[in-house]
């Protein structure tokens, strides 16, 4: 298997494959299973041994995180930000000030709610099918 960049997710593995140029082709996952109930009854997630599998796809949507990503400003050239640091959109479908490219969530709000974040993701899907549909 390819090398990919390598993310942890619940102390898990997860790695994100790139083909020969550099783009996404697919996430490799593992499989999890409640483990036993720790001293406060809690159960955390537990890795399946050999469990592995791939979700083939051209492209990965990262939503981690609680404030927007510093380098934004630096290495995003046309990019327009707030005196915060959080991406400018249009608030009804997400677009940012460079065609094609979408932001929700706390790149754009800084910390916020889930539902706030879901609520821009789903905006955003939807403009981007219309912009994509329009191509």
């Amino acid at each position: 298997m390819e090398e990919g960049v390598e993310f942890k997710l619940l102390n898990n593995p997860v790695e994100i494959l790139g083909d020969e140029n550099g783009f996404v082709r697919a996430v490799k996952c593992v499989k999890m299973e409640l483990g036993e109930s720790d001293a406060s009854g809690r159960r955390s997630p537990v890795e399946i041994p050999n469990s592995e599998f791939l979700v083939e796809c051209d492209s990965v949507i990262m939503s981690i995180g609680t404030s927007p990503n510093p380098l934004i400003k630096s290495t995003t050239e046309g990019l327009e930000i707030n005196r915060r640091g959080g991406i400018v959109v249009e608030e009804s479908t997400g677009q940012t000030s460079l065609e094609g490219v979408f932001a929700g969530g706390d790149a754009v709000t800084g910390a916020a709610t889930v539902i706030l974040a879901m609520g821009a993701g789903k905006s955003a899907a939807k403009a981007i099918d219309e912009y994509l549909n329009d191509k």
